[in-house]
């Protein structure tokens, strides 16, 4: 017997990556708007990395409008890691149907499929494995 969890897990829609963006690629297209060069606008970004992990290890929330809340968070046993808070703004802009084809999205069929239906999808799939 398949265990729901993992039936959904397989079926749900799930966003493919489409490419890397790294501080490279974004200087040169943010380059692109301004008089700076890429290398230029690299080290503005990088500056501001350095800033924003700096104000991290103080202990601060460091906030980029439009984009992201990020918080030092500790686990339990003292491990730390950075808790993110996506802008809603910028959460309701991802949340636009027309964005997410079938060339960016696997198991596009199933995009306003919930839960329910995926394990009945799952049941008609397989019939020797069904969700218990």
């Amino acid at each position: 017997m398949a265990k729901k969890i993992a039936a959904v897990n397989q079926l749900r829609p799930k966003i493919v990556s489409q490419n890397l963006v790294d501080l490279e690629e974004m200087s040169k297209r943010t380059s692109k708007n301004t008089t700076y060069n890429p290398q230029e606008v690299s080290s503005i970004l990088q500056l501001f990395v350095e800033g924003c992990i700096a104000a991290l290890q103080a202990g601060e929330t460091v906030k980029i409008d439009g984009l992201v809340t990020m918080s030092p968070n500790m686990k339990v046993g003292g491990e730390v890691d950075i808790a993110l808070r996506g802008d809603r703004a910028a959460i309701a802009g991802l949340n636009n149907p027309q964005l997410w084809t079938a060339d960016k999205v696997s198991n596009h069929a199933n995009l306003s499929k919930d839960s329910g239906e995926l394990v009945s999808l799952w049941n008609t799939r397989h019939p020797d494995d069904p969700v218990a």
